[in-house]
């Protein structure tokens, strides 16, 4: 894009209300996860057909998630 069409997006961003916004960021929270869905799937496609080419096979696992509150850090 431009620094003209930015601009003229901006100046339109600027006049909606407060709930048109937050429909705006959350329609592009979707549309980012979606994109790094998309990425994350063909990395890990390309990562079986190479191992598959050498005649290995490769399983790819979910990070554990941790649950409840952080541990407090300690301070010095």
């Amino acid at each position: 894009m431009d620094a003209y069409v930015n601009e003229r997006l901006i100046d339109r961003l600027e006049t909606q209300g407060d709930d048109e916004l937050r429909a705006l960021i959350a329609r592009a929270r979707d549309i980012l996860a979606a994109r790094e869905d998309k990425r994350k799937k063909e990395a890990i496609a390309a990562i079986r057909q190479l191992a598959a080419e050498h005649g290995l096979g490769v399983t790819v696992k979910k990070p554990a998630r941790r649950r409840g509150r952080p541990p407090k850090s300690k301070s010095s």
